[in-house]
């Protein structure tokens, strides 16, 4: 059944836009109203930065986790509390840049992508083999959770701004969609660098390098298109 929903995709897509069109030249209340992807600046290009950004990054608590707790033998619990220093960041971070949204525009989710891509890349970097893993791994947690906390909601405010009031639900809904397909996304392709990198006979850290690799290229295409949108704009 996934293969074949799988293939389906394009088919079930066209279809979905045939009706979403035909509910709107009859009056109703479409599901995503198409001609917000067109017509109101920004909005298209926030929906793919956020979902490239959950696609990058959802994956790296899953494999980091199974890592630790496979590789290392960690317990669930110390596993978790490893990587809290990445929560501690977003707390910090989030509020700061709802305020200063509104005044600096696009470039502050520019800035905090580049800062979570440098995260993810020390991590890449320092991630032992064995023995005490916290020592190594709290501060470039930290520093992607610093990042990670100014991407979500700013994205979210720069993508919906110019939205007209009446659509506000459809149109949040249609980025928290983008969100929750780039999670599984991720999770399913970071997860799966892993394990082919695992089973062609590379060691642990090694394959968690590969994930890592994975998940900054696709945050370097969320960082493209968030630079676009800032030169746009």
């Amino acid at each position: 059944w996934t293969l074949t929903l799988l293939l389906a995709t394009p088919l079930l897509a066209w279809a979905f836009v045939a009706w979403e069109r035909r509910v709107v030249r009859r009056g109703g209340a479409p599901l995503l109203d198409l001609g917000l992807l067109r017509g109101v600046r920004g909005y298209a290009n926030g929906i793919v930065v956020g979902t490239l950004y959950f696609t990058g990054f959802s994956g790296v608590f899953l494999v980091f986790s199974v890592f630790l707790q496979e590789q290392l033998g960690l317990s669930p619990l110390a596993a978790g509390l490893i990587v809290t220093p990445f929560a501690a960041g977003s707390a910090f971070s989030a509020p700061l840049a709802g305020r200063l949204v509104s005044t600096v525009g696009r470039k502050i989710t520019v800035i905090a992508l580049a800062i979570v891509m440098s995260g993810i890349a020390a991590l890449a970097i320092v991630v032992p083999d064995g023995g005490r893993v916290w020592p190594w791994v709290t501060l470039p947690l930290l520093v992607a959770g610093l990042g990670g906390g100014a991407v979500i909601s700013p994205n979210f405010t720069l993508t919906l701004e110019n939205v007209p009031p009446r659509m506000g639900g459809a149109a949040g809904a249609a980025i928290q969609t983008g969100q929750r397909i780039g999670t599984a996304v991720g999770a399913a392709l970071l997860m799966s660098a892993y394990q082919v990198s695992l089973a062609q006979g590379l060691a642990a850290n090694a394959a968690l390098r590969v994930a890592l690799v994975a998940a900054l290229v696709v945050q370097g295409c969320a960082l493209t298109l968030a630079v676009i949108d800032w030169r746009r704009r």
